[in-house]
């Protein structure tokens, strides 16, 4: 094998980890919103704060004067894998993304929303030791978006919503190249911009029941960047390039209030991975390499309930399922996608013009991959997560 095939089928292996730690359910920040987060993420059909700019525009109609609303998500990922006889540990540091929200009321009929958040990110360290090293020890993805929404109130019971999501994502990914390390490490980086769009509606046929629907469209990135090859090997630089899309979603939820106290709900989100086929990836002066990714749509199951105690106090409590996208055969450490669930428990206050809302959520997923096209990667991996969100909201 020459050296410009050495570096084309390098170049594609890592590509193939970029996007998997992009895309995958590991890397994907369910909670957008403390509101949200503590009834499980099931806030399609109820969507009654600043946050409706992300889990559906169209609630934006409910909230009578300008809002604004600003908080964080922190969180820590602790992945165990046990693979080839040995036991390894990604570093689980607590890494913390903001929340931003605005609502602003034009007129009777009219909602603008505002918003700014990461529905991808973080980190996976598994250092420089495992006997997986030639397919994952570190990356780091840092994804904003920036949200321009607007609802509108066709009538007393139903609202229709919509806008754009403005996106950048930058990412680090680093292997390394030998099974034992010899100062050796391969680096990809790229980042890129894209535009996806949303619509949604709220059907509120009685006060004790509501129904949403958000659609979300795919997003279409072009990651341009470098792969850079160190070591007592011969090094390269080269510029790479991969399209891809993230996938659609379309999301229904179901919300019920039996009386003033309560508000229970539960939603139902499909996810098009089934859109993430074989990816080509390009490289300056190199031959195309093709990417078999073969993902399968998956589905997110939410249920929640909220309990008010007629003082400004609410309590919630939830449950969240997300399917795992990612056949055995591509599996990733740097992802450890899996079936997971989820629980969550959260306070609020709901004052005159000061709000505030907190929730803390545990998750975790066991899986056993045993048919990977690389084997190094055979083996358990046991996932937990603790998170914590907390937001801070001004009504004027």
């Amino acid at each position: 094998m020459n050296m410009k095939t050495c570096q084309i089928a390098v170049i594609s292996v890592i590509s193939l980890l970029l996007l998997s730690a992009v895309m995958g359910g590991g890397f994907y920040l369910a909670g957008q919103s403390p509101e949200a987060v503590g009834k499980g993420n099931a806030f399609v059909a109820t969507a009654n704060t600043a946050a409706a700019v992300y889990y559906n525009a169209a609630g934006l109609s409910q909230i009578d004067s300008s809002s604004l609303q600003v908080g964080f998500y922190a969180v820590s990922v602790d992945v165990e894998a046990r693979v080839g006889g040995g036991d390894f540990d990604v570093d689980d540091d607590i890494q913390v993304v903001p929340q931003i929200y605005a609502a602003f009321r034009l007129n009777e009929k009219v909602v603008l929303g505002l918003g700014v958040n990461s529905p991808f990110g973080l980190a996976s360290d598994f250092g420089d030791n495992t006997s997986f090293r030639t397919t994952a020890t570190r990356s780091e993805i840092t994804y904003a978006t920036v949200w321009t929404v607007a609802s509108y109130q066709v009538n007393e019971n139903l609202s229709i919503g919509g806008g754009f999501g403005f996106h950048h994502a930058d990412v680090t990914l680093r292997r390394g190249v030998f099974p034992t390390p010899i100062g050796d490490e391969l680096t990809l980086e790229g980042e890129d911009e894209a535009i996806s769009w949303t619509v949604s509606a709220l059907w509120q046929p009685s006060e004790k029941h509501s129904f949403g629907v958000v659609y979300r469209s795919e997003t279409d990135f072009t990651l341009e960047g470098s792969a850079e090859l160190v070591g007592p090997i011969t090094p390269f630089r080269n510029d790479a390039q991969v399209d891809f899309s993230t996938p659609a979603t379309f999301a229904v939820g179901y919300s019920y209030r039996p009386n003033s106290k309560w508000n229970i709900e539960a939603n139902v989100e499909w996810v098009n991975w089934d859109s993430l086929g074989t990816l080509t990836v390009e490289q300056d002066g190199g031959a195309d390499s093709q990417l078999p990714f073969e993902y399968e749509d998956a589905f997110v199951y939410s249920i929640g309930a909220e309990y008010n105690f007629g003082n400004g106090y609410f309590a919630r409590c939830g449950y969240n399922f997300i399917e795992s996208a990612q056949p055995d055969e591509f599996f990733s450490p740097a992802v450890a996608d899996a079936d997971r669930q989820f629980i969550s428990l959260g306070l609020g206050y709901k004052g005159e013009n000061w709000s505030w809302d907190a929730a803390y959520q545990f998750g975790f997923s066991d899986r056993e991959v045993d048919s990977a096209l690389d084997p190094s990667v055979n083996g358990r991996f046991e996932t937990r997560v603790h998170s914590f969100s907390t937001s801070v909201r001004y009504d004027f």
